[in-house]
């Protein structure tokens, strides 16, 4: 029994020791101990405060962020619809130079056509003209011929008789 009831003197060592070194440690030990773990608790308490304010301030740069990206959604779609309006004008600008080039060029034609028509009408009255004298001219070549052969065969007659 000796080994599981412990004697007073055995007791009261235990005791004087343990209360010395809990005077011993919470002189020495303990406010050391307890200063670090305050410094220690600050310095967490701190960084969760910073750590809240960073998450803040991402919330707040995230909003921002969204506001920028949806500013410039919107501005890409109006300068998307303003291209798509340039298009149009130019294809529309486009289409009516085209037709005005088209009517132009072909008046042009029409003008040189014309002028040709008239070019080859005058050419043609000139050549017909031409034909009409030298016909003439055969004609009355002939006829004067007739007519000298006439007055020749008149002559030679006047001449017999």
């Amino acid at each position: 029994m000796d080994l599981v009831t412990p004697s007073i003197g055995l007791i009261f060592w235990h005791t004087i020791i343990f209360v010395t070194l809990i005077l011993f440690l919470s002189k020495f030990a303990w406010k050391p101990i307890m200063n670090f773990i305050d410094q220690r608790e600050k310095k967490i308490s701190k960084s969760l405060e910073e750590a809240d304010k960073l998450k803040e301030e991402l919330k707040k740069i995230d909003n921002h962020k969204n506001k920028i990206l949806k500013e410039a959604c919107r501005k890409r779609d109006l300068i998307l619809e303003e291209a798509i309006q340039i298009k149009k004008e130019i294809k529309s600008k486009a289409k009516e130079e085209s037709l005005i080039e088209k009517k132009r060029i072909i008046e042009e034609t029409k003008k040189v056509i014309q002028t040709e028509k008239e070019v080859a009408i005058h050419e043609l009255k000139n050549k017909i003209s031409d034909f009409s004298v030298k016909i003439a001219e055969k004609i009355l070549t002939r006829e004067l011929d007739k007519i000298q052969k006439q007055d020749k065969f008149i002559r030679n007659l006047i001449d017999k008789l």
